[in-house]
């Protein structure tokens, strides 16, 4: 397929106080797109040295949220802008990753070969911290999932046509897994492309020695802790069982495990958990 004849992809970065870094990564991306659409997500911060970087770049659109509405609503508002202004598919980031050259031709033709059946697709991942590619991002060519993070997924504007947008209810943690869940309950495949990495950031990735290895600690927030705990439970009443619970349920005790063995706050953080889990089982069903 020629250049001319592909559909317009649009990109969205989510910016929370943002280091300089986000500069190349935003720069990156839009060499690859129609336009990116950097939504700031930090109270107060427009006048930002790091995001006035990008208000003279015509490829750049700045959409100011007035403070930290939430990861869902946040890339719900990236999305309607580019849906609104005639793209087909929008291209979803964190402001931590990295795309590489070529890599959404690789996500768009993967996408493409499927038609009518495609979900989300979004490319694998490669650990910044450690250049690790975790087991579960190994493979070749591109294989189904449950689920797929939101850094690097591609949303066509069927897709969200057909099964609405984030759920801004969720604020932060599992927005993603939502949505990828939501799109298999629709009868679509969720498809991870092996042959291209992001570079991503898994939380602060402070690495601690032991046992003679480094271990990398994330240091989620007892309020990350709250959110985490509190929407695992709402995905699973919303969508039982499933492989996706036995992979989460892996990266959670594995994450706790370095929470209680190495983390500061761990009195605090394990209250935090017991509140999420209990607001969790209170949750309204939708």
């Amino acid at each position: 397929m020629s250049d001319q004849d592909r559909p317009r992809v649009d990109g969205v970065v989510l910016a929370y106080r943002p280091d300089v870094s986000i500069i190349p990564n935003v720069e990156a991306l839009a060499e690859q797109v129609g336009r990116v659409y950097v939504v700031n997500n930090s109270p107060g911060e427009l006048d930002d040295e790091v995001l006035r970087a990008f208000l003279d770049d015509p490829r750049i659109a700045l959409l100011d949220q007035g403070g930290n509405v939430g990861v869902a609503a946040g890339f719900n508002a990236g999305i309607r802008a580019a849906l609104d202004d005639g793209a087909e598919f929008v291209w979803i980031f964190d402001q931590d990753s990295t795309v590489s050259p070529g890599m959404l031709s690789a996500v768009v033709d993967v996408y493409l070969s499927h038609p009518g059946r495609t979900g989300i697709v979004a490319p694998a991942l490669r650990s910044h911290a450690t250049g690790v590619v975790y087991r579960r991002e190994q493979g070749a060519g591109s294989g189904e999932v449950d689920t797929l993070i939101s850094s690097g997924s591609l949303l066509s504007r069927d897709l969200i046509e057909r099964i609405g947008m984030h759920d801004e209810a969720l604020f932060i943690d599992y927005v993603d897994h939502d949505i990828s869940l939501r799109a298999r309950a629709a009868g679509l495949h969720n498809i991870k492309v092996y042959d291209v990495l992001l570079e991503h950031r898994f939380g602060d990735s402070d690495p601690v020695r032991f046992a003679g290895r480094n271990i990398y600690l994330s240091h989620y927030s007892p309020l990350r802790q709250y959110y985490m705990a509190r929407n695992r439970m709402i995905l699973l009443r919303r969508y039982g069982i499933g492989r996706w619970f036995w992979s989460d349920l892996w990266f959670t005790a594995k994450a706790w495990v370095k929470v209680l063995m190495f983390e500061r706050d761990r009195r605090t953080k394990i209250g935090a958990f017991f509140r999420g889990w209990r607001d969790g089982v209170r949750f309204p069903r939708r």
